[in-house]
């Protein structure tokens, strides 16, 4: 298990499923602090371990502590009900009969103590004009921002969200990916996502999980850079990198800044921010020995290459220093062969696309 700060609150797991012929085993500890998110492949098992620790598959034995309370044990099962929870899934699940102030209304009549009031959600995830309607006459994004707000007014412990803004608008996103980050201040929350820009916004520690099993536990950059890891494989492998000194260029209509002190420009709207974080991915990094001239590319940093490791039998990833931050790229054995890299090298890696996390 991974070696937590002393003195936090955590939960504990070891459990699995007796079916041999799809064995789930999910063992480890987070810290009950701030976001933990849960990441892996489509059908690795990150909804069945959320079902797991909510109580709602009763398939599995072993143990499971939360805090100082016993969740499940070989002699012991806490209903879903009793564990103070509260669980978003990708589907809003509102009643159909009820209006939306109905629908919260009943979270709320339960016998605990609510972090917020309905009236207080309804200001921060913008539903305050909708409560009068049913919830057949919401949209999409509506219906979500509702629902989230229902299981915030039901959870006092622990707040399981599965991909909740995996189907959602732009508006939506914008509201409640700040919002949720907030929250985590007062309530932990494990959210499952195939987003690595919510998973990395949002999350301070991350499980990992492949085929059935947690792989790993840790940060997301931590994890990230690890390259035994199964997240190497994923097309949109990369890390995300902090831009300071931010300064609008209204003449090119790009955002400046520097990434260690050197300069870069960004192709996003105007910023009143100082700084933010964007995500580099290895694929979209190009690896020069001496600079391009005449060339759309026109993010150029000096880095060092720490490692090389093989990735598979036609490609390998670079770990690049550049000062105290990191960046990956992802290249050919042909290139590597062809341009002669060493590790502790000095060469020049070009950013060909940034992502902006916000």
């Amino acid at each position: 298990m991974p070696e937590l700060i002393a003195n936090k609150k955590i939960m504990a797991f070891d459990l699995s499923t007796q079916n041999n012929e799809m064995l789930f085993h999910f063992k480890g500890e987070i810290a009950l602090l701030g976001v933990c998110g849960v990441f892996g492949d489509s059908g690795s098992g990150k909804t069945t371990f959320a079902r797991a620790v909510a109580g709602l598959d009763d398939g599995f034995i072993g143990q499971l502590q939360f805090g100082d309370d016993i969740w499940q044990s070989n002699a012991h099962f806490l209903k879903t009900e009793k564990r103070k929870i509260g669980m978003v899934f990708q589907e809003p699940r509102l009643f159909p009969h009820l209006d939306v102030n109905a629908n919260l209304v009943i979270a709320s009549n339960k016998k605990r103590k609510p972090l917020y009031s309905i009236a207080q959600l309804g200001k921060a995830l913008d539903f305050n004009d909708l409560l009068a309607k049913k919830t057949t006459q919401l949209s999409g994004g509506q219906k979500q921002r509702i629902a989230i707000a229902r299981a915030i007014l039901t959870a006092t412990d622990l707040l399981i969200m599965d991909e909740p803004l995996s189907s959602l608008d732009q508006h939506s996103r914008n509201i409640l990916l700040p919002f949720i980050k907030q929250l985590s201040t007062r309530l932990p929350i494990i959210y499952i996502t195939h987003s690595m820009k919510e998973l990395f916004y949002l999350s301070g520690q991350m499980i990992l999980i492949s085929h059935g099993k947690i792989e790993a536990i840790g940060s997301p950059q931590a994890l990230f850079l690890d390259t035994k890891l199964s997240l190497v494989k994923h097309d949109h492998y990369g890390l995300f990198l902090y831009v300071t000194d931010l300064l609008w260029d209204s003449h090119y209509a790009v955002m400046k800044g520097k990434i260690d002190g050197q300069a870069v420009m960004l192709t996003v709207s105007e910023y009143k921010g100082e700084s933010m974080k964007v995500k580099v991915e290895s694929r979209d990094v190009i690896i020069s020995r001496a600079p391009l001239h005449a060339s759309s590319l026109q993010n150029k940093l000096m880095v060092t290459i720490e490692k090389i490791e093989s990735i598979s039998q036609w490609s390998v990833l670079l770990t690049l220093c550049i000062k105290k931050q990191k960046l990956l790229a992802k290249i050919t054995k042909k290139s590597l062969l062809e341009l002669k890299l060493q590790e502790k090298e000095l060469i020049f890696a070009y950013i060909k696309a940034v992502s902006i996390l916000g």
